[in-house]
């Protein structure tokens, strides 16, 4: 990896943990999950979940794309890496 690559991820990294925190989770939780995804994008065949804040239908801190019985967004698990049918990367079209 080049020196411009090690700085972009570790950008990256600090970005995803900023985010993190002031979404409510603990600094060394932040950490911890900005480093998975850091790893799981060095090689996505690793892992190929997803957490929420990487998706167009996370709006709110609500799925817009998942609805509860009622029809309403459901409150999805956003800290925690899944496989979801509707993902929609933010900055994409479907």
């Amino acid at each position: 990896m080049t020196p411009e690559e090690t700085l972009k991820m570790a950008e990256m990294h600090a970005r995803r943990m900023r985010v993190f925190v002031s979404e409510g989770l603990k600094e060394s939780d932040a950490y911890d999950l900005a480093d998975n995804l850091l790893n799981r994008d060095l090689d996505i065949a690793w892992d190929d979940r997803r957490v929420c804040f990487e998706c167009a239908n996370h709006v709110n801190k609500l799925c817009v794309a998942k609805l509860d019985r009622r029809g309403k967004p459901s409150q999805q698990l956003r800290f925690i890496p899944q496989r979801c049918d509707q993902f929609n990367r933010k900055g994409t079209k479907k």
